[in-house]
């Protein structure tokens, strides 16, 4: 019986040792924001594009953050899939031009359609920028964004959004969740790009990597993948987090998580694997210290300084103070393991109300 504890308390010993490494290692990113203070050339033309669909949070506040940028060399070009969709009115007011999404593509999601039939139509520029209509920009975002690409060894420049809730709870939940993608992005192992703020030379999209983008689902994998192809670095930019106001409740949350754990995993098989031994040995840690600190001995308790380290850590990131924040962080690893389950073997997603099929080759 001594030996059997004795083995899981040593256990619980290396799992507490590596969930601290992993976290405390996560500074890679350091690295890549020196070149966010590059300044791309005067005379380089940046086209922001806008992929809008319907009627986001405070789109107005979002759309004229876009606007209001101090960068002197950029066009702002919304895509909309009809002139009688809802946010129209919205671009007219804040007077952002617009065009339709008219380009031909089988397999595409919308999303990329619109991207695609703003390079299409606009070829000249230099540098293309995409900006989800949901993200609220700092007025230094764009140059920040740009910036890295004045190295030719990167391909995509990135950031990660800070999810402000504008809701309950689920919102507030979605605020901690997004902790991952920022550590996500933050490892040069599972470094991804985000496809709601990101901005690549026009040289990345050759006639056959634009084709291939064409026909893909995510326009991030596809851009992604396209600059691994090449042999280019991605960029991540802390300084230009873009800020998206929440208000998620359990059905809206649930369906956003899962997208967007379903499109990391086809991005990279690693971020399954990575995923689900880092949080089943948070989950086991945490309840064999509680169960075992009450049935056994009180000394296993000591494991739950991983888990309060972890809590306090999050809160002090997060931009919203929350009374409650232990459960919120007890809750998240189980969500998680739920998000990277249901992603390995979704079929298909539903993203602004369609419904996509997914392949290996997405």
């Amino acid at each position: 019986m001594y030996l059997y504890l004795w083995v899981i308390f040593s256990l619980n010993i290396l799992l507490s040792a590596g969930i601290m490494l992993t976290y405390l290692s996560r500074n890679d990113h350091k690295r890549d924001s020196f070149l966010s203070q590059i300044s791309t050339s005067p005379q380089s033309r940046v086209l922001v594009i806008v992929p809008t669909r319907g009627v986001d949070f405070e789109l107005d506040e979002n759309l004229a953050s876009l606007k209001n940028q101090d960068f002197s060399s950029f066009d702002l070009m919304a895509v909309v899939d009809s002139v009688e969709d809802l946010s129209v009115p919205y671009l007219k007011k804040e007077g952002i031009e617009y065009i339709e999404s008219t380009a031909s593509c089988t397999k595409c999601s919308g999303k990329v359609r619109a991207i695609y039939s703003a390079i299409l139509r606009y070829p000249e520029y230099d540098s293309y920028v995409v900006a989800d209509s949901d993200i609220r920009a700092e007025r230094s975002w764009l140059a920040n964004l740009v910036g890295p690409l004045s190295d030719p060894k990167v391909g995509v420049s990135t950031s990660f959004p800070i999810f402000y809730p504008a809701g309950g709870f689920w919102s507030k939940l979605k605020m901690f969740w997004g902790l991952a993608g920022q550590s996500m992005m933050e490892s040069n192992l599972t470094k991804f790009v985000w496809g709601g703020s990101m901005a690549f030379r026009k040289e990345l999209l050759d006639e056959e990597s634009l084709k291939s983008f064409s026909q893909s689902i995510s326009d991030d994998i596809a851009i992604l993948r396209i600059a691994e192809a090449k042999g280019l670095k991605i960029s991540y930019v802390p300084e230009s987090r873009p800020k998206i106001y929440s208000t998620d409740d359990f059905r809206t949350f649930l369906e956003w998580s899962n997208r967007q754990t379903a499109f990391s995993i086809y991005s990279s098989n690693k971020t399954f694997l990575f995923g689900m031994v880092y949080y089943l040995a948070s989950i086991y840690l945490l309840l064999s210290a509680i169960v075992f600190s009450v049935l056994v001995n009180d000394l296993f308790a000591v494991f739950l300084f991983v888990y309060f380290f972890n809590s306090f850590n999050s809160q002090r990131k997060v931009p919203v103070r929350v009374w409650y924040f232990l459960s919120l962080t007890f809750i998240l690893p189980f969500v998680y393991v739920w998000n990277l389950m249901s992603g390995k073997f979704s079929k298909k997603v539903v993203w602004r109300g369609r419904v996509y099929p997914l392949s290996k080759s997405e």
